[in-house]
């Protein structure tokens, strides 16, 4: 056992103790190895008054899925206003847990830019995290997002917050000088102070109030596998929760010279589809609550007597949990409520300055990126819906303008167009005049624009596997292209026909075979001009050097389209 010195983060209200599994650290040549790590942190605690009532109420705070740090166009969001509830609920309950349960370092406009000759990648978001006195996060997938592994590790490194994440595991070469074999283990985050601390680690906290009753608080979180990269693997979560609460109820140790076995209660933050939320719920019903991410609309369910939960992305909302325990009957009840954040709630000043720092850099890097943020692109008719429970669940305005530009760009008078959803991030209603600023929004991640000659039979796998993921970034939006009342595939107001050659403009991520379920569509150039993949028969790309070809970047194409 490895005893490691850690420091105490600046906002902690309460001692922990922090476990990891027994995980057999896989190498891909035989060999184990074997990491435990415990820290031990001293306590602030209210002064006891006489009268233990064997009751304590926790509140937890709760956000997932946050990509911007400023209010939305229709004036709901804003992270300065989320520091204020923090900040009021604290004055009610020094036991309140501020949390975040996945996705904020990546996708956001401010992400793409440059600011002091780097990419500001997920920068701007742990600056104002720090500042609201976020406690608790759970790796997203989101937080994967970028190949070169320095830049998560920067964003771990500048973080003042407890990650969480017990399945998720750095791969790394064993040494240096043995780049071919590899291990498994948790990641870290190296400190101010020159030492290291441990990242992912399930967590006992020792949380006592007022009068006096103490509560040992065990945490575990699980993310979802869809953040591939090289440099992380995935455990199975069900058989990590699993195990992760076992552990944490079965824990014991030694605190101011009493013996303590286990947490009392145990709640979970998760990172996950929501039935898979629920499976692990129905699988461990002694946990209380659940605070999850992943989808972006509001949702809570009880199942039993435990509650499962998910605010709306881009703190539209929060969720306020209250879990009280009461050690006597060794039982916990959860109340949850649905809060909106909008311009009722004030901001905190000292989160807005530092979001308005931000604001202020990113409008001074889209000028130098060619984009004037303020510049009107088109009046339209009526405000521009692009919610995710629009562009990920049906054919839609947004859709066509996006689909219509990439047409428009093609050089090969495409028969039709398609673009994954997954690309408009914005998540909200655009109100006309429409900015050059809002085409950066809607579409963050920017991207070419292909064309490839592919087979119907190919085109149908696809338009039948977006109809499968449909609530999600992998339903694609269409031109020219749609279902007849019997369900049949017209194209161009044709049957599809899978022994035709289709010509399709279409968006370079998924030619990455990236998007679930689209694996089948990874294609790229070989070395004699051909495709890798033989169901596209050839693929068309624009010259990357050729600054005035829109095809380069779909917002580009975007802007065109809209100003005629």
């Amino acid at each position: 056992m490895a005893l490691n010195d850690f420091t105490l983060p600046r906002k902690s209200r309460y001692s922990r103790i922090l476990f990891q599994k027994n995980f057999n650290m896989k190498i891909l040549k035989p060999f184990a190895l074997l990491l435990v790590a415990l820290a031990f942190f001293t306590c602030k605690t209210a002064p006891k008054p006489a009268g233990d009532d064997g009751i304590i109420e926790i509140q937890f705070l709760q956000m997932n899925d946050v990509y911007e740090i400023s209010p939305l166009g229709d004036g709901t969001g804003g992270l300065a206003r989320v520091a204020t509830i923090r900040k009021e609920l604290l004055a009610k309950n020094p036991n309140t847990f501020t949390v975040l349960a996945g996705d904020f370092i990546s996708p956001s406009v401010l992400g793409t830019l440059k600011y002091e000759g780097k990419r500001i990648r997920g920068r701007h978001m742990v600056d104002v995290l720090n500042t609201l006195g976020l406690d608790w996060v759970v790796f997203g997938n989101h937080e994967f997002d970028y190949d070169d592994l320095a830049d998560l590790q920067a964003r771990l490194d500048e973080s003042e917050f407890e990650w969480f994440g017990s399945n998720v595991l750095l791969t790394k070469p064993l040494s240096p000088e043995n780049g071919h074999t590899w291990i498994e283990t948790q990641f870290s985050k190296n400190l101010k102070n020159g030492k290291s601390q441990t990242c992912g680690l399930n967590q006992i906290s020792t949380v006592k109030d007022a009068d006096g009753t103490i509560l040992q608080l065990g945490v575990f979180g699980v993310t979802i596998n869809t953040g591939k990269k090289p440099y992380v693997t995935y455990k199975d979560w069900f058989e990590v929760a699993e195990s992760s609460f076992r552990m944490l109820k079965n824990a014991a140790f030694e605190k101011d010279g009493v013996a303590v076995k286990g947490a009392d209660v145990v709640v979970a933050l998760t990172h996950l589809d929501v039935a898979d939320d629920k499976k692990i719920s129905a699988m461990l019903p002694e946990i209380p609550l659940i605070m999850g991410g992943h989808e972006h609309d509001n949702q809570i369910y009880k199942i039993g007597k435990a509650t499962v939960a998910k605010a709306d992305a881009n703190a539209k909302t929060v969720y306020v949990h209250t879990l009280r325990y009461d050690k006597k009957t060794k039982s916990a009840t959860v109340k949850s409520e649905l809060r909106r954040v909008d311009a009722s709630i004030p901001d905190d000043p000292a989160t807005a300055a530092v979001v308005n720092k931000w604001l202020k850099i990113r409008d001074e890097s889209l000028v130098s990126s060619g984009f004037e943020a303020s510049k009107i692109v088109a009046n339209l008719p009526e405000p521009l819906d692009c919610r995710e429970v629009i562009v990920r669940h049906t054919q839609c305005k947004a859709g066509e303008i996006i689909t219509s530009a990439m047409f428009a760009a093609a050089k090969t008078n495409p028969d039709c167009a398609l673009v994954n959803s997954g690309s408009i991030r914005v998540d909200d209603i655009l109100k006309s005049p429409l900015t050059e600023f809002d085409i950066i929004r809607m579409l963050p991640f920017g991207g070419g624009i292909s064309e490839v000659e592919m087979r119907g039979s190919l085109l149908r796998k696809t338009l039948e596997a977006s109809l499968a993921n449909k609530g999600k970034g992998g339903y694609l939006q269409l031109k020219n292209i749609r279902q007849d009342a019997s369900g049949k595939w017209l194209v161009n107001e044709k049957p599809l026909d899978d022994t035709k050659i289709y010509r399709v403009a279409i968006g370079d991520f998924l030619l990455t075979g990236a998007e679930q379920k689209m694996e089948f569509l990874k294609a790229s150039l070989d070395t004699d001009g051909k495709s890798s993949n033989p169901d596209i028969l050839k693929i068309t790309k624009p010259d990357p050097n050729d600054k005035g070809d829109v095809r380069n970047d779909i917002r580009h194409a975007v802007i065109r389209y809209l100003r005629g």
